[in-house]
């Protein structure tokens, strides 16, 4: 069975979220995570490239093109919230397939999400580079 692990990056995030007072996106993140740590079917839908961008979904998934050209299999969470929009931040992974695993690695704000120069970014992928996704 798929597992989810939050890195302490992306924990770190979290909180930087609640300190700046954002308690909603915070929460719905929270939530989210939680959720799916333990609901195998969420986990399932992590890995389909698409997922809930038809609006059956309160979340949608997709792959990040500019560094799956480089060769790193990265994906964005996008949540939405109870009025159907999108929260300001995303959540960045990786999928582990010869370990079963996905990796949260961040939660950036979306303004910066897909930045390949932003340091938070860069440390990123770092951190994904260290990892030996496969």
């Amino acid at each position: 069975m798929t597992r989810l692990s939050i890195h302490r990056d992306a924990a770190d995030d979290l909180q930087t979220i609640k300190a700046r007072g954002d308690l909603a996106d915070h929460g719905l993140l929270l939530a989210f995570l939680r959720q799916a740590q333990t609901d195998s079917t969420v986990l399932e839908t992590l890995s389909e490239h698409w997922f809930g961008e038809d609006g059956t979904a309160d979340y949608s998934v997709r792959r990040i093109v500019a560094p799956l050209r480089q060769g790193r299999r990265l994906w964005r969470l996008k949540i939405l919230d109870l009025k159907g929009l999108a929260i300001g931040y995303r959540v960045i992974y990786a999928f582990n397939r010869n370990q079963d695993e996905i990796y949260v690695l961040a939660i950036p704000p979306r303004e910066i999400a897909y930045e390949q120069e932003h340091p938070r970014i860069k440390r990123l992928l770092a951190l994904y580079d260290s990892l030996g996704v496969a």
